[in-house]
């Protein structure tokens, strides 16, 4: 069956599971409204591309998923306008700070969780290697699972390692939304998944449906949509791998 998959802009979608409309991981703000990213080669104000749609969509959501609370994931609008009484998974670290936001209903998601008839189960891995990794510290992906719907594993900022290889392996998610930037640190540190990496995930779970996100909206994320085309190409993937627009609404099989 079908799973509807309505990209906005960046990390941010709208995902229909279950006949259950998730909000992940929402950055709301207008052009130029963000600081820039610290520590990164410019000092160009986020987002760098509108919200493609009106704030009133945001009115009939069912959840809020948040892997991580850097603000190209969760900004200060986000927190102002949103329904404070609807679900908000996320991971352990973060659920007292999504309470003082005012949030009513947050639900800390250690290892499993069930709502809903949708399995909720995360997958904890590194933004980035080394000190880096430790400066920005851990993020959470989620592997969210129905009987009639199929899987969708969200991998969030988590960097390809050979922990998030194997749990493509373990899991054999269906569709997968690859968050692969290239977003990069002054110093060098790439601190998303790459374009390399979205290809060695096409070989190693070759019956998941890729969906790539977070390319062009923060100043610090490298890799443009042409870019990554491009590569796909090269490696006769672009007919298996969707980079979607922003606001692009996709219908995704299995």
């Amino acid at each position: 069956m079908p799973i509807s998959f309505h990209h906005i802009r960046h990390a941010t979608s709208i995902l229909t599971l279950n006949n259950k409309r998730i909000l992940i991981d929402p950055m709301l703000s207008e052009v130029d409204e963000l600081a820039p990213v610290p520590f990164t080669r410019n000092y160009r104000k986020n987002p760098l591309t509108p919200l493609p749609v009106a704030l009133n969509i945001f009115e009939d959501i069912d959840a809020i998923l948040l892997t991580h609370r850097h603000f190209d994931h969760w900004d200060k609008k986000a927190m102002s306008i949103l329904n404070k009484h609807i679900p908000v998974f996320c991971q352990p670290k973060d659920v007292a700070a999504v309470q003082s936001a005012g949030f009513k209903k947050v639900i800390r998601v250690e290892d499993c969780y069930e709502w809903e008839g949708i399995q909720i189960r995360r997958v904890e891995g590194p933004h980035a290697p080394g000190l880096t990794g430790k400066l920005l510290g851990k993020v959470s992906g989620f592997f969210l699972s129905t009987v009639t719907d199929g899987s969708v594993y969200i991998v969030s900022d988590c960097i390809f390692t050979p922990a998030i290889e194997q749990a493509f392996k373990d899991l054999k998610p269906d569709i997968a939304i690859l968050n692969a930037s290239e977003a990069e640190m002054i110093w060098g540190t790439v601190i998303t998944m790459t374009r390399k990496d979205v290809v060695n995930i096409a070989h190693i779970s070759p019956k998941t449906k890729l969906v790539v996100v977070h390319l062009e909206t923060i100043n610090h994320c490298k890799l443009s949509r042409a870019q990554l085309s491009t590569f796909l190409r090269e490696h006769q993937l672009e007919h298996s791998i969707v980079v979607p627009n922003d606001g692009e609404i996709l219908s995704l099989s299995f």
